[in-house]
């Protein structure tokens, strides 16, 4: 029995953990959690979890003091493209049996997402556009803006298992300062990412591992930055869908 004064709409939560994503913002891990196909029509999906990011190679800054050699490329490296932990939310809203809409969001940056769904007999195809825009660094003024393609397929058991293995592409912008240098830095981010969700009907715990590859080239003052490497991104969720 549904009191209607008292539950939200599925839309209605939908713009409120929109706005809350938002407000709350995206950081260098971006973790897909595709789960196992879009949201169905008219349903809602609300997420929270967290992601640590964890650059290797020439992406994992070494301990340079000020003005030695590679200090440059470390300071450009740790204000752009950081490792370490962050609290992530996301927000779905399934637009038709073959779309939904959503919003992602860390500590620093917010992503959009919309997705499409090609059926594959027990499995699903899925594929997207996710633009997103942020802060580089807490303490400066400096703004992030990039976009990501998914290509995923996905497969949901019983709605008690579902599983994901797919491949993106991300092209990045960072354009700020770092502290009197002016930073310009672009990044070009190619990987994949496998994952797998387990529960009972609304409410899944969903974890993933995405490996990157990452080339970032730009300037630190009169400095020239170029440095590529891994980056490996464990992440977990619980998710409950409306």
């Amino acid at each position: 029995m549904r009191a209607h004064g008292a539950i939200l709409s599925g839309r209605s939560v939908f713009i409120f953990g929109a706005s809350l994503s938002l407000l709350l913002g995206c950081a260098p891990a971006m973790p897909s959690f595709a789960g196992g196909s879009t949201v169905p029509t008219g349903r809602t999906d609300l997420a929270t979890g967290a992601a640590y990011r964890i650059p290797v190679g020439d992406l994992s800054p070494a301990a340079v003091s000020p003005g030695e050699p590679g200090a440059e490329l470390d300071q450009a490296l740790s204000f752009g493209a950081p490792g370490g932990a962050t609290p992530l939310v996301f927000v779905r809203h399934g637009l038709g049996s073959r779309a939904d809409l959503g919003v992602e969001a860390t500590a620093s940056s917010a992503r959009a997402h919309l997705r499409g769904r090609l059926p594959l007999g027990t499995a699903s195809l899925l594929f997207g556009i996710a633009p997103h825009v942020g802060v580089a660094h807490d303490d400066t003024s400096a703004v992030r803006l990039g976009g990501t393609i998914p290509l995923v397929l996905a497969i949901d058991l019983f709605s008690l298992y579902e599983a994901w293995i797919g491949a993106r592409i991300t092209v990045e912008h960072i354009r700020g300062d770092l502290g009197a240098l002016p930073v310009s830095l672009t990044g070009l981010r190619t990987g994949g990412v496998i994952g797998l969700a387990v529960g009972f009907r609304r409410f899944h715990v969903m974890m993933e591992l995405g490996v990157d590859h990452e080339l970032w080239t730009g300037d630190l003052g009169d400095n020239a930055i170029d440095a590529n490497g891994l980056v490996l991104t464990p992440a977990f969720a619980v998710r409950l869908r409306l």
